[in-house]
């Protein structure tokens, strides 16, 4: 399994053009997405803050983390705030080569040929704006396009502040024309597909990227659905994991399917490559032992999963080098399965991910448990002889033979 890297994202609002989209507070739920899809390194927003219009909402776009730049008109008439954004924009892509994802909330057509840059310069860009000419001309040169006027009915009646009757009749036009191109089924077997193809849970909003480069037009309304979320959770086999403010979706074994009429020989080879297939793998006690006790004794504030995991890894290797990241991985892959990593506002406000310490006999029990746990759900899909003994075998606590008996219900 191989390590995922931490997207790092910065975000740039062109304030004077989507000045009804924070009045309406469209902030928020683009934070609160983009927050899923990785770490957000570089707020900003640009406008004339001394005007009226923008000054009322200072203080809920500051309540986001955004940095305001004040950009001052010499001009009557004249928009400053697009040419000090496109400045910005490219020159954090020239010095800052580690973020990898630039999102602009813009509505002004002027910012196309910085959307068609970043894009050479081999960026992530995801684009914010109503439907408009803006957002056709460049939602080819974006990883993602999102509608802002999809969000909420409110930035739907009032998307632009001034819209030229052209504007109007063009975006009737793309309203009428927004009928799926697939069917719900084809869209839960292109999720299907990706699941199986990935190593390892995938996180939900990068899921949504990789779906819309399949189907540009794909928007889980035009299926009924309120949430990405809402239309993963509706898909069988899906598991859905929330980390912090991250969730995950994987797939878990279909529960459906006829069993054999004979079992397959107990075996704890067989039980652990099942377990592989369906994303549990096992290592050592030792080294899962020292896995976890580094991971709790953490001092070091990580505000999601990648970092964490890079972070213990760097600690753990100091002390043996013979752990490897693929160790980490099995590891935080069976925290997060036991439900113990979680989050915790810092005192600066920022959300920390820990891994929650028990103790060491009840942690080590409880990855038993969940093995065996896990075993029992296969048995459903691959009838499987389970014998206490073989697996006794993959256990790492002091769980007895009787007690696994118990357990999977051997006589």
């Amino acid at each position: 399994m191989t390590t995922q890297k931490a997207n790092r994202i910065a975000v740039f609002i062109d304030a004077e053009n989507v000045t009804n989209w924070i009045k309406n507070d469209g902030v928020t739920p683009i934070i609160e997405e983009l927050k899923q899809l990785g770490q957000i390194i570089i707020r900003r927003a640009y406008g004339v803050w001394s005007r009226p219009q923008l000054a009322m909402h200072q203080t809920s776009i500051n309540r986001n983390g955004f940095e305001l730049i004040h950009c001052y008109h010499p001009v009557t008439g004249k928009n400053t705030a697009d040419i000090q954004m496109t400045v910005d924009v490219i020159e954090c892509a020239w010095q800052l080569p580690n973020i990898n994802y630039f999102v602009l909330v813009t509505g002004d057509s002027d910012f196309s040929p910085v959307f068609h840059r970043l894009r050479e310069m081999d960026k992530e860009v995801i684009g914010v704006g109503r439907h408009s000419t803006l957002s056709e001309c460049v939602k080819t040169s974006c990883s993602r396009f999102i509608y802002t006027d999809e969000y909420s009915p409110e930035l739907a009646a009032s998307s632009v502040d001034t819209v030229s009757e052209q504007d109007v009749t063009q975006n009737t036009t793309i309203a009428q024309a927004s009928q799926p191109c697939l069917s719900l089924a084809e869209v839960q077997s292109l999720v299907i597909q990706q699941l199986k193809a990935a190593p390892d849970a995938v996180n939900t909003s990068q899921l949504k990227n990789i779906l819309k480069q399949t189907a540009a037009d794909f928007k889980e309304s035009d299926y009924e659905f309120k949430t990405f979320t809402d239309f993963l959770s509706a898909i069988e086999n899906v598991h859905l994991n929330k980390v912090g403010t991250v969730t995950y979706a994987s797939l878990i074994p279909n529960t459906t399917k006829a069993k054999t009429t004979e079992p397959k020989p107990a075996s704890a080879n067989l039980y652990q490559s099942l377990l592989n297939k369906h994303n549990l793998r096992l290592t050592s006690a030792d080294t899962i032992k020292k896995i976890y006790k580094q991971a709790t004794t953490n001092k070091k504030a990580c505000s999601d999963l990648a970092t964490l995991r890079e972070t213990v890894f760097v600690d753990c290797h100091k002390l043996d080098n013979h752990l490897s990241k693929i160790d980490i991985n099995k590891a935080f892959n069976l925290f997060v399965r036991m439900d113990l990593v979680y989050t915790e506002k810092e005192k600066d406000g920022i959300d920390a991910i820990l891994v929650r310490k028990i103790a060491l006999k009840d942690f080590l029990l409880k990855v038993d448990k969940l093995i065996i746990a896990t075993l029992l759900e296969l048995n459903k899909t691959n009838t499987l002889e389970l014998k206490a003994k073989e697996v006794k075998k993959l256990t790492i606590s002091t769980i007895s033979k009787d007690n696994i008996k118990k357990l999977i219900g051997e006589k």
